[in-house]
């Protein structure tokens, strides 16, 4: 329990220092560096891996077109979709929470359209479903101990080019996926529910924290809404659960 805590902490710090060199970036990413831990996984994945690959590829070629702050604040939608499509769910809970995510999303959009938000609305339109797309491959590939570990020579060319924040963003994706594997082993706890909430809190607030770094009013209101609904909507679905045991 001790070595899965740790484990724990050292992931969430992942989460921080990823969002962190994005942030110094400016979304200058090299897109190869999303791409590594997509590869790295692709031999367990299947046909999960290969849209994985794929929903990765396509957020890493918005990265540069978006405000990275906004960029980050996507992965919100990891833990709404995980409370949203449990067994504890029903479909006026998924059609509620995505009418509110509707609402919040498209006032951003609306925000880029007029000017008074960096970004393009379609390529907010294009995250989002980025975003969802790997939600689900996350959810439906198999776990295995096989794993392309040629992918990670690709992290050579970044370090002699010197671009260090993507060889960070690549190892700490790496490093991202590889504790999800090892925790979902584990029965003693739901760690990888633990992660789903905590990765996209964390990656953000260290945003929030850091002085030199402006985060949108319109971009931190919707992250904290999608959070509140999230968290909102696990609460109603556990209440009622535990008042249907009673």
């Amino acid at each position: 329990m001790i070595f899965s805590t740790f484990q724990f902490l050292i992931t969430t710090l992942l989460a921080a220092v990823c969002a962190r060199a994005l942030s110094l970036s400016d979304g200058e990413i090299p897109l190869i560096a999303l791409v590594i831990p997509a590869l790295w996984i692709l031999p367990q994945g299947g046909v999960a891996g290969l849209i994985l690959l794929a929903a990765m590829t396509s957020y890493g070629l918005t990265l540069a077109s978006q405000p990275f702050a906004l960029s980050v604040s996507v992965w919100m939608l990891f833990p709404l979709l995980m409370v949203v499509f449990s067994k504890r769910s029903s479909l006026s809970v998924v059609l509620t929470t995505a009418l509110i995510v509707t609402a919040l999303q498209v006032g951003i959009m609306l925000t880029q359209s007029a000017g008074k938000l960096d970004g393009s609305a379609m390529i907010t339109l294009v995250q989002l479903i980025s975003v969802t797309v790997m939600w689900w491959a996350a959810n439906h590939w198999k776990p295995s101990n096989k794993h392309s570990w040629w992918a990670l020579l690709f992290i050579l060319p970044l370090w002699i080019a010197d671009l260090s924040y993507a060889v960070l963003i690549a190892l700490s994706l790496t490093g991202i996926i590889a504790s999800f594997e090892s925790l979902n082993k584990l029965n003693n706890f739901r760690w990888n529910k633990l992660l789903c909430w905590s990765l996209p809190t964390v990656g953000f607030a260290a945003l929030v924290v850091t002085p030199n770094v402006d985060v949108p009013k319109p971009v931190f209101v919707v992250w904290i809404c999608l959070l509140a609904t999230a968290w909102m909507t696990d609460y109603i679905l556990r209440s009622s659960e535990e008042s249907e045991t009673l």
